[in-house]
């Protein structure tokens, strides 16, 4: 099995690179810049700008593509890397005849931010490629010190008794990793991952 992973050099793309790893999963990770603390024996780095699909250059055959593109901090870039991006992917997909496509979505977040990646989810469903969309909440891991100062406010609710939202329920970057990968390598008829399920 083949995976390629769109705009796979950062906290989400690394994580899964290492839990791939453990089941011998080849992955190549398509980027603009490459990410020197992935090594070759990990994942091979295709450069590349999704937003410039025709100069992308992929000579391998890959089973499935992973997009990965997203922000949530600019809120200017919602529509280029939260949903624009998502079409570019579709593209580069049928191309390259990818016939699965994992949409990593949001399960909650400001209200801009989720329209965003409802839009994205709309577009992967609309696609015709066999799809898996993904719903996470909060992640954080080693890899992204500042990750757990969103989860402090959080854990100190809880202590306090005071419930917060289910849907930006915290989860370990590596947690997230694994059940996306379980899914992939049980060929799951799931078409959607919510938190529940990455518990």
């Amino acid at each position: 099995m083949n995976i390629l992973l769109i705009g796979g050099n950062g906290f989400v793309g690394k994580a899964l690179i290492k839990e791939f790893k453990k089941y011998n999963v080849k992955v190549s990770y398509l980027s603009r810049s490459q990410n020197h603390s992935i090594s070759i024996d990990e994942a091979t780095f295709i450069q590349g700008d999704i937003f410039d699909s025709e100069n992308i250059v992929i000579n391998k055959k890959y089973d499935i593509a992973i997009h990965l593109i997203g922000t949530i901090k600019n809120k200017k870039l919602y529509s280029k890397l939260n949903t624009e991006s998502v079409t570019q992917t579709i593209k580069l997909c049928q191309k390259q005849n990818i016939n699965k496509l994992i949409y990593f979505s949001a399960n909650g977040g400001f209200k801009q931010y989720l329209e965003s990646k409802r839009n994205g989810e709309k577009l992967v469903v609309d696609s015709k490629l066999n799809y898996l969309i993904i719903r996470p909440g909060l992640m954080y891991g080693k890899d992204r010190f500042s990750s757990y100062f969103n989860i402090f406010p959080i854990k100190l609710f809880s202590k306090l008794g005071i419930t917060f939202s289910k849907k930006v329920y915290p989860l370990p970057v590596e947690k997230v990793a694994e059940s996306v990968v379980k899914a992939i390598l049980d060929n799951t008829d799931s078409i959607i991952i919510e938190i529940i399920d990455m518990k």
